[in-house]
């Protein structure tokens, strides 16, 4: 499926030399449109949604967090456009891409791209690897350094768990893109959210993390490399019923 790899990549290129070309226009709102997945859709939403239809297609019918349900194939493809919107319309560098191809129900190829720093995560039938958008040279997704801080995305939400962190002396950044931030599990301590979570957000992430400590439920989400914080915040969360 190199093919569609490369158009999924080609499609992110498109979106990240429109974001750096782009006046602050697009990032209004696009009138009173309410996305697919029930989320006010910013002008940059329905633009890069557009992008990746004319690049995926051919590849199998689309599932998009913006117009939902459109075309035919044997294959899905689930994509949220821009993770991240309000990051993006509020000039943080933090917002990127989630494409995730389904066949049969199942992922298996899912590419989630940083538009910010160009940094991508890939995971496909024979390899876990991360790509910029300016090179083709597949990099290893395991850092060799020490995290220091996991992401708590949606914290502001879940002021009693992130008390409950602090009070354990467990460090945690909520930068508010929630399909990126599970593509950087790999890096940081772990990655929790809170609350409902939508196809779109979650699909292409945790396929990419599909090698590491995992516990999903509907209404929270615990991903880690590390065995012992990842059982701590299960004591903490489930266990104990927060």
């Amino acid at each position: 499926m190199r093919g569609f790899e490369e158009a999924v990549f080609a499609a992110n290129r498109e979106i990240s030399e429109l974001v750096q070309g782009a006046d602050d226009s697009i990032y209004a709102y696009a009138g009173g449109k309410i996305g697919f997945g029930g989320d006010k859709s910013l002008k940059i939403d329905l633009i890069a949604e557009n992008i990746f239809i004319k690049y995926l297609s051919e590849f199998g019918r689309i599932n998009s967090e913006e117009c939902g349900h459109i075309g035919n194939g044997e294959d899905e493809i689930v994509i949220d456009p821009i993770d991240g919107s309000s990051n993006i319309a509020s000039g943080l560098p933090y917002f990127g891409t989630s494409v995730a191809l389904k066949r049969r129900g199942v992922a298996i190829i899912s590419i989630v791209c940083n538009i910010a720093s160009g940094e991508c995560f890939v995971r496909n039938p024979n390899a876990l690897f991360r790509r910029f958008l300016s090179g083709e040279k597949c990099l290893s997704i395991h850092r060799q350094f020490t995290p220091l801080v996991g992401i708590f995305e949606k914290a502001y939400s879940h002021p009693q768990m992130a008390e409950v962190l602090r009070q354990n002396g467990i460090k945690f950044r909520s930068p508010g893109a929630l399909a990126l931030s599970l593509a950087y599990a790999h890096s940081v301590r772990f990655v929790l959210s809170a609350g409902k979570h939508r196809e779109y957000d979650i699909i292409a992430g945790l396929h990419i993390d599909s090698d590491l400590h995992r516990y999903e439920s509907d209404k929270l989400l615990i991903v880690s490399q590390e065995t012992a914080i990842f059982e701590q915040l299960v004591a903490l969360f489930v266990e104990g019923g927060l």
